[in-house]
């Protein structure tokens, strides 16, 4: 299953390279921007034009992986962007393992390899890799965690550590895979498992809190991972004249913690004088996250009503673990539905909807 699928995204990265290779210069890409700066001078600094300060827009994990292949590939070259995309590939293919694992945690062998099988055919999802950005490891890495969570929740593991670390990891990567974890933490802490709530919230913070006392050092600010939350916010609902890609060169000028101190001002006075239109936006905003996202590629509207029917027959066969995807599904897309909605954003918890899919379509028949 895993062959079959790098061989299918290796294939497609390939002819999507010759037909649309402008795909494959890396331009402003942030994390081909931050890794230049790892490379260049050892700092992570500016993802942005004529700036030269720290920065923390970006979680660390991926902008330093794009780093190692600028060292074995050459800075923002096509054979570093080649390299990516094929380091993409593999984090997708066995994302398709742990699916397959997820739906068997869910149902049964059967549904175990439906599920894995549409993963790894599923052009949609095979097409992701070729985007330069943490897309396929953040599938990879939240799947993963859930994968732990799972299973300690239906009693099969007792490794509360690795899933504390493994939900720490994914905070690093992108701060918003872990947005579900303190409502799953909830969930375990309402069945009794104190001591171990306790010992997954522990590793979590203590996962971050270097990075956080970093940005603390260099910034004076203290921002947990990235510094731009509300700051995406401002520019989805206000507009782009001042975002740092632009000619504005208000972030150049000020530095990142003073230009996001003042976005996120002016977003408070914004919903302070607009609160209704802020909220419109965002209602509009959360049936295209699942319907109809702006990108190249959307997903299969087969795939939606089928994570409906498995997450019914999941309800069913087991409850706990019933909620606690409900809470992936419901919690993480959040803060997109007030900033933006693209393919991408969404496809960390594709894994979910394509495990769900694996369950309904195994109890078909019956």
């Amino acid at each position: 299953m895993f062959s079959a699928g790098l061989l299918f995204r290796l294939l497609l990265i390939v002819y999507l390279a010759r037909v649309k290779p402008m795909m494959m210069v890396w331009g402003v890409n942030e994390a081909g921007a931050i890794a230049r700066w790892i490379v260049t001078t050892h700092a992570f600094a500016s993802p942005f034009h004529d700036a030269t300060g720290p920065t923390a827009w970006l979680a660390p994990i991926y902008p330093m992986i794009v780093a190692v292949s600028f060292v074995l590939f050459g800075i923002q070259t096509l054979s570093a962007a080649m390299a990516m995309a094929t380091f993409n590939a593999v984090c997708s293919a066995l994302t398709g393992v742990v699916v397959y694992l997820l739906a068997k945690q869910l149902a049964s062998e059967k549904a175990a390899t439906i599920a894995g099988w549409l993963w790894e055919l599923s052009p949609s999802v095979a097409m992701m890799p070729f985007i330069l950005w943490d897309t396929s490891l953040s599938a990879l890495a939240l799947s993963l965690a859930l994968l732990q969570t799972l299973r300690l929740m239906a009693g099969e593991s007792r490794s509360w550590g690795i899933c504390g670390g493994s939900w720490g990891v994914a905070a690093l990567l992108n701060p918003a895979l872990c947005a579900p974890f303190p409502l799953i933490a909830i969930l375990l802490a309402r069945r009794g498992k104190l001591k171990a709530v306790g010992i997954m919230t522990g590793l979590v913070l203590l996962s971050i809190l270097p990075w956080t006392l970093r940005n603390h050092a260099v910034l004076h600010k203290w921002i947990p991972i990235r510094s731009n939350g509300l700051t995406e916010v401002y520019f989805a609902n206000c507009g782009f004249e001042t975002h740092p890609l632009g000619n504005s060169m208000e972030y150049q000028r000020l530095g990142e913690a003073e230009f996001t101190s003042r976005t996120s001002q002016k977003l408070f006075n914004f919903v302070g004088s607009h609160p209704f239109m802020m909220l419109r936006a965002s209602f509009l905003r959360a049936p295209r996250f699942w319907v109809n996202p702006f990108d190249l590629w959307q997903m299969p509207w087969m795939i939606a009503i089928l994570t409906l029917l498995g997450m019914l027959v999941t309800w069913r066969d087991s409850r706990l673990l019933a909620e606690c995807l409900l809470v992936v599904l419901a919690v993480y897309p959040l803060i997109y539905y007030f900033s933006q909605v693209v393919s991408r954003y969404r496809h960390p918890i594709d894994p979910v909807m394509y495990a769900l899919a694996g369950v309904a379509l195994s109890r078909f028949r019956s």
